[in-house]
């Protein structure tokens, strides 16, 4: 009457007669307003627990990071100045998952279009890089991937675009870091995709692709990026297979990188 809702369940059974001319029903009505409040009360605590969960991991990760960097102030040596700076972007790739999860509407999804835009930033930022000699192409579907699938994916674009930093382009000279995100939903034959990796070994009815690229000089086409004393490459194969993709190298202007990874992400 006074336009409180209520949450009602209805039960309705035919009570056996000998004749069969006519059915007799008997139904009943329950009031389960108080089960179905309670329901929705732990159900907004649980969520709540999670994202304080995710809060306190992404604090964790960035204590992790500023020791890191505490601990790289004692050394001058520029290679193991890199390596830490290197771990850092690892750790920092991660923590962003996490904040992206805390201040989501979803508690185990996120938008990984939003995530890699965020990522990246702070690569260029680290790596002091201005627009005016790098630039950075974002083409960028939107889609949703669960943690297990979006951390390593983030410490892959991560490697892959801090190679690209690092290496790919001469000193002062220009150049551009591209980055494709898509989701293929059609019948892709096996001949279309790359056949490394297992996860594309089977037919599911969508693909995602991430595909990383780089106009610079190139990777020498000497070096097999399967087999590499490469700590980033090696990590890089290594986060492909976990989430069962396969993973292609095009050397055809500069470096390109496509991922394939089904809509599971296992």
């Amino acid at each position: 009457m006074n336009g409180e809702v209520k949450w009602v369940k209805e039960f309705i059974r035919k009570i056996p007669d000998e004749s069969r001319a006519s059915a007799k029903f008997q139904g009943s009505v329950h009031d389960i307003t108080q089960y179905k409040t309670a329901e929705e009360a732990l159900k907004k605590m649980e969520g709540a627990r999670i994202k304080e969960i995710h809060h306190r991991i992404k604090n964790n990760l960035q204590v992790i990071s500023s020791l890191l960097s505490l601990q790289a102030e004692k050394f001058e040596d520029k290679e193991v100045l890199e390596a830490f700076r290197e771990s850092q972007n690892r750790v920092a790739s991660i923590a962003i998952i996490h904040e992206e999860l805390h201040e989501g509407n979803s508690m185990d999804t996120l938008d990984f279009a939003d995530y890699l835009r965020k990522l990246t930033a702070d690569l260029f930022s680290s790596y002091q890089v201005g627009n005016s000699r790098i630039s950075l192409k974002l083409e960028l579907e939107q889609v949703y991937l669960g943690m297990d699938t979006a951390i390593p994916l983030g410490i892959i674009v991560n490697e892959f675009v801090s190679n690209s930093l690092k290496h790919a382009f001469p000193a002062d000279s220009k150049g551009e870091i591209s980055i494709r995100l898509q989701k293929v939903e059609k019948y892709i034959s096996k001949l279309e995709k790359p056949e490394i990796g297992m996860g594309c070994q089977s037919e599911p009815t969508i693909y995602y692709i991430l595909a990383v690229a780089d106009n610079g000089r190139g990777i020498p086409k000497e070096i097999d990026f399967q087999n590499t004393n490469s700590l980033g490459l090696q990590l890089i194969n290594i986060l492909v297979e976990q989430i069962d993709g396969c993973i292609e190298l095009k050397r055809d202007k500069g470096t390109e990188f496509e991922i394939w990874f089904d809509s599971s992400g296992k």
